[in-house]
C-alpha cells in the first residue's frame, strides 16, 4: 500500500512539474512573442517617422528651389540667354566672319594632332 502511494504521488509529482515547466515555457514564449511584436512596432514607427522627416526635407528643398527660380531665374531677361555668336561648321559653305568656325572630324583630328607635335618640337630644347 505504501509502495502504491508512494508510486502515485511520484506520477503526481512529475506530472505537476512537468505542467509547470510546460506552463513557464508558454508563458516565456508569450512574452517572447510580446517583445518581438514590440520591437517590430518599434522599427515601424522609427521608419514611418524618418519617411516624414525625408518628405519633409524633400518639401524644404523644393520650396527653396522655387524660391531661388523665382527670385533669380524669372527676373533675368531672355536676351542673356541667348548666343552672341553664331557657330559655323569648316563643311558650311554659307560660313561667313560674324560667328565661330569650328573644324569637325578626320581633317579636325589631323589639324589638332599636328599642332601638338609643332607644340612639342617647339617645347623640347634638344629639338
Amino acid at each position: 500500500m505504501d509502495e502504491m502511494l508512494s508510486e502515485s504521488m511520484k506520477n503526481l509529482s512529475v506530472a505537476h512539474k512537468a505542467a509547470i515547466n510546460k506552463e513557464r515555457a508558454r508563458r516565456e514564449e508569450l512574452e517572447k512573442q510580446k517583445q518581438l511584436k514590440k520591437r517590430q512596432e518599434d522599427e515601424e514607427r522609427r521608419k514611418r517617422k524618418e519617411k516624414r522627416a525625408a518628405l519633409r526635407e524633400r518639401h524644404r528643398l523644393q520650396t527653396l528651389k522655387d524660391k531661388i527660380l523665382e527670385g533669380i531665374i524669372n527676373t533675368a531677361a531672355h536676351e542673356d540667354y541667348l548666343p552672341k555668336y553664331k557657330i559655323y561648321d569648316v563643311k558650311q559653305a554659307e560660313a561667313s566672319n560674324d560667328g565661330v568656325i569650328v573644324i569637325g572630324g578626320f581633317i579636325g583630328e589631323l589639324i589638332i594632332s599636328f599642332t601638338c607635335m609643332l607644340d612639342y618640337i617647339l617645347a623640347s630644347p634638344a629639338n
